[in-house]
């Protein structure tokens, strides 16, 4: 991190925890089930259906990953598995030790952090965004239609939504550009940090800084309840415009999905 006020194992630390976050508050909404299978594999079933946390203890790593994989293909466990830093050491190679079944390959994304600052001010946005935080009904049924828009997914339905939205760590924001909603995000609070997610820009809308304001206004809330390190995870094709408003690359987090296509 710039400040080097924390190290980037920290970072990481913070960024796995957020995922963990994220994936228990989907285990908390309705017609999702968390299931443990054993203390090193945790996922979810139901109306939203993914792994969210795999730990390899080997030493043999490659058994290990076939019987994951013949249970994923017998349809026992989903298939997207989420591997972190810390399922294997860094010298084992999880991922291709998966991409060697059929049916498997692999997304990538950039687990990603920032050092929040007590005396940071509020981005302010030009006077033709309005950023307000959710806080009625009618707003969450905007911003859940602006996130399924945005990215093209109708999985999360409203009820959905509403049980996120009761949720006393979770908070929506959203934007209007010249009075139309244009945005929406998400912030899950951990105990010493938050978790960005679900940053949607309806097209037509892009390009004009509205996620970076929505993230600001996450931010200066999350300083606000005394946490100073935000982090979030990205597509390779977003890191630059994370890194443009403070954000930096920690680690990888890789989903291996599984397609019998």
């Amino acid at each position: 991190m710039s400040k080097k006020t924390i190290t980037n194992i920290q970072c990481i630390d913070y960024i796995v925890c957020g995922y963990n976050h994220y994936w228990n508050m989907l285990g908390n909404m309705r017609g999702i089930q968390n299931h443990t299978e054993n203390v090193d594999l945790n996922w979810l079933s139901g109306d939203v259906s993914c792994a969210y946390h795999i730990k390899f203890n080997g030493p043999d790593y490659e058994k290990e990953v076939a019987n994951i994989a013949k249970k994923v293909k017998a349809g026992k466990l989903p298939g997207r598995l989420l591997i972190t830093p810390y399922s294997a050491p860094s010298d084992i190679d999880i991922c291709d030790m998966f991409l060697s079944h059929s049916g498997f390959g692999k997304e990538i994304d950039c687990g990603m952090a920032k050092e929040l600052s007590a005396e940071a001010v509020l981005t302010v946005p030009p006077k033709n965004i309005n950023l307000f935080r959710v806080s009625e009904i009618h707003q969450l049924k905007i911003s859940g239609a602006i996130f399924n828009a945005a990215f093209n997914y109708d999985l999360f339905s409203f009820e959905h939504y509403l049980d996120a939205f009761n949720n006393p760590s979770v908070r929506f924001y959203m934007a209007e550009y010249n009075g139309i909603p244009a945005g929406a995000c998400m912030s899950i609070l951990g105990d010493d940090f938050i978790e960005i997610a679900w940053v949607g820009t309806l097209p037509g809308y892009r390009r004009k800084g509205i996620a970076g304001y929505l993230i600001s206004m996450a931010e200066r809330d999350a300083v606000l309840k005394g946490r100073l390190i935000s982090v979030l995870s990205a597509f390779p094709g977003a890191i630059n415009a994370y890194s443009r408003i403070g954000y930096e690359k920690c680690c990888q987090i890789n989903m291996i999905c599984y397609d019998p296509a």
